[in-house]
């Protein structure tokens, strides 16, 4: 029913501190990612801005978290990866890009 779990621990967040930053009780959470009940709209909406996807994404009603033109062309790790990328601030995008250079030009 939705990907709630997914987006959670590939941001590396427990359900308790999710359930904080939303305002509400982590069983409540629990209960979301399990399906035993579903967000409201206006959680929906928070939850979709809080993870940068769309609420299609969420609901499984598309497999396209919300990046325009990209969904046809890229991979399941490509889309990861730009999920992951996106969640970062400026310094971690700096950090990363940083590396991946570093690492090409080993190569």
């Amino acid at each position: 029913m939705n990907r709630l779990f997914e987006l959670r621990t590939e941001a590396n967040l427990s359900q308790r501190a999710i359930a904080k930053l939303l305002n509400i009780s982590q069983g409540t959470y629990n209960n979301w990612e399990n399906s035993n009940t579903q967000p409201s709209i206006e959680q929906l909406v928070q939850l979709s801005r809080f993870f940068k996807v769309s609420i299609d994404y969420i609901v499984c009603n598309s497999d396209d978290f919300g990046f325009v033109d990209a969904k046809d062309s890229l991979t399941d790790e490509q889309k990861r990866v730009l999920r992951l990328f996106d969640r970062l601030d400026h310094d971690g995008k700096t950090a990363l890009l940083d590396f991946l250079d570093k690492v090409l030009k080993e190569k």
